[in-house]
């Protein structure tokens, strides 16, 4: 099953799971059964998505991964394979980090099976840039709504979106898919800002820009440094985010298909010229977005 009906019972699931959490009982038991776990990497570097892949030895109603103590429902039909993406977030710091897995049977969270990923270190460009000061110093009223925006594309980043939407390949979101530099350590004016959490493409003006696969919009809009932007929601709290465009064709709440046009290439927002800042959010994490553009059919 899927759709609406599977997204709001695994959605009170694990609503019903955090409550009885915060009551003081236990957590779900480490059931003995061993799962079938595969990761595209063990091993992922800062910035890398990562695609798991689990089947349980035992049927399984549904199956849910924890990462840095949130919730994804995974993808999948009962009692077969079932998919996540997750996201080593460009700044998350080297070492162990766990990563788990639900097994959800009879409507009830019945094991909690644990693992371990090592993050690595990745070696980041440097970008020095020399900007107007008009481009780096704001008023009051426009640092406010900088944060007012800043705060609500975190909160709908951090929502519990439906089971996913997405499958492999994605589709690059131009055709003349041509990546920047990832998570460049930006200096800007000599001072050290946030790193950049995306790949810019410098690309004629109305370009297509498509979506790379289904999903919901959740946000099309118009943002101070995105200037007209779009962010669609595939499913499984995975996230990819369009900025600069020159317009979009596109509504919050929309259903898009894989594939489909949401807007052109454009300079809106803070833009030196046309180009396409193109991002993905993967369970939270800051992730490259040419590495999940790479991943295999599966």
């Amino acid at each position: 099953m899927r759709g609406s009906a599977v997204a709001a019972c695994l959605l009170a699931l694990l609503a019903a799971a955090s409550l009885a959490s915060g009551s003081g009982q236990e957590d779900p038991p480490r059931d003995p059964e061993r799962l079938s776990i595969r990761l595209s990497s063990w091993e992922p570097r800062q910035g890398d998505p990562v695609l798991a892949e689990v089947v349980p030895d035992l049927p399984a109603d549904a199956m849910v991964l924890v990462w840095q103590g949130k919730e994804t429902p995974m993808g999948g039909e009962p009692n077969a394979e079932f998919r996540a993406l997750f996201g080593v977030d460009l700044l998350a710091p080297a070492g162990p980090a766990p990563v788990s897995f639900l097994v959800l049977r009879g409507g009830e969270i019945v094991s909690r099976v644990e693992r371990k990923v090592e993050i690595r270190e990745r070696s980041f460009p440097v970008q020095e840039l020399t900007l107007p000061g008009e481009m780096t110093r704001f008023d009051e009223k426009t640092l406010a709504r900088i944060e007012r925006e800043a705060s609500a594309l975190t909160e709908r980043f951090s929502r519990l979106s439906t089971p996913a939407m997405w499958s492999i390949p994605f589709l690059p979101p131009v055709a003349d898919f041509r990546p920047g530099p990832f998570g460049s350590r930006r200096i800007i004016n000599g001072e050290p800002r946030s790193p950049h959490a995306g790949i810019d493409m410098v690309l004629p003006e109305g370009t297509p820009v498509v979506a790379i696969a289904e999903g919901i919009v959740a946000f099309a809009g118009e943002q101070f440094f995105g200037g007209n932007s779009v962010v669609l929601d595939h499913g499984g709290r995975l996230f990819s985010v369009y900025y600069h465009l020159k317009e979009y064709g596109v509504s919050t709440e929309e259903h898009v298909a894989r594939g489909q046009r949401i807007g052109s290439v454009g300079s809106s927002g803070r833009a030196t010229g046309p180009h396409l800042h193109f991002g993905v959010r993967a369970a939270g994490g800051r992730v490259d977005p040419a590495i999940l553009l790479a991943f295999p059919p599966r």
